[in-house]
């Protein structure tokens, strides 16, 4: 059995080589790290997979103890619930990644329920494996106001309406100029077009 500890904010973390490439980490020393009174407690509330394992006990390592191991998903599960400063911050982390994916796959924010869906989860995680291998830049901030102002055009305002203000009718129409404005933007990125984004998608839907 193979063994190897990481160091995480002055606690040890040992993780265990459940299978080749695969590797687990000890329950307690997880919980202990992400400031858990109650260790136990935590590791049978918040993991899903908990594996009972034989490890080297930690003062006479020609004996073993049983322990709990668990898979990085569940570190993720106890990271999400942990009260401890580095766990809230990773928390706000991953939150802002799930924002950035939602735009990256086109939904605006009041479709956010839309990532709760298992068919729009790989929708978006198609997105995030292109933008991994082929990275590119999209100015979302950008992108919303070409959208924002063509549909607003369109609709004859004499301003540019926000997002917020548009009645659901002009959500709908405005979906698909934002959905070519993305794709137009990191094509443009990707070939160094030099294009302008904004005169090409107001050509394209009529806006003077």
């Amino acid at each position: 059995m193979d063994m190897k500890v990481e160091n995480w904010n002055g606690h040890n973390i040992r993780f265990i080589e459940k299978e080749p490439g695969n590797w687990w980490a000890v329950g307690s020393d997880v919980a202990r790290a992400l400031a858990y009174l109650r260790k136990n407690d935590a590791i049978s509330q918040h993991c899903r997979y908990t594996v009972k394992w034989r490890i080297p006990h930690p003062q006479s390592p020609s004996k073993t103890i049983e322990t709990n191991i668990i898979p990085e998903k569940d570190i993720y599960r106890l990271a999400f619930r942990s009260e401890q400063p580095d766990a809230v911050e990773f928390q706000g982390w991953i939150c802002d990644m799930l924002q950035e994916l939602r735009q990256a796959s086109g939904l605006e924010a009041f479709q956010v329920f839309r990532m709760l869906d298992k068919e729009h989860q790989k929708e978006a995680m198609r997105h995030l494996r292109d933008g991994l291998t082929r990275p590119v830049r999209v100015d979302f901030i950008k992108a919303n106001t070409i959208a924002n102002k063509a549909v607003s055009t369109r609709r004859g305002f004499p301003k540019m309406l926000k997002k917020d203000d548009m009645p659901l009718d002009m959500l709908l129409e405005r979906q698909p100029i934002l959905d070519d404005t993305v794709a137009l933007m990191a094509v443009n990125d990707s070939f160094g077009l030099g294009l302008s984004i904004s005169q090409a998608v107001y050509g394209k839907y009529g806006v003077q």
